[in-house]
């Protein structure tokens, strides 16, 4: 069973058991469970549903696994025949889901 759902602005590919990183979810502890309702596309078994924008009655059931930082990222700017360098650095926050079930 495969979903595509949409979560804080960003769709998402899941299906069960699935780890997925997500944006961070701010007040959610780890350990605890969210339930996704936004779901735009469910294949199971040959059956496709497709929602219009979203199915009706359909939820996903997900853990919270652990919240992390991403890797660096590094931004360069530079001007040719200035000598002006500057090099910054960025890590986003993440939260690790688990997929449990999906449901329609």
């Amino acid at each position: 069973m495969e979903a595509i759902f949409e979560l804080l602005g960003y769709q998402y590919k899941a299906s069960l058991n699935w780890d997925i990183y997500i944006p961070l979810l701010k007040g959610y502890n780890k350990g605890k469970n969210i339930f996704i309702k936004k779901i735009l596309f469910i294949k199971n078994n040959g059956l496709i549903m497709n929602g219009f924008p979203y199915i009706k009655r359909g939820i996903i059931k997900a853990k919270i696994i652990k919240h992390i930082r991403d890797k660096k990222q590094i931004f360069l700017k530079s001007k040719k025949r200035k000598g002006f360098k500057l090099k910054k650095g960025h890590r986003r926050y993440l939260t690790k889901i688990k997929i449990i079930y999906i449901e329609f």
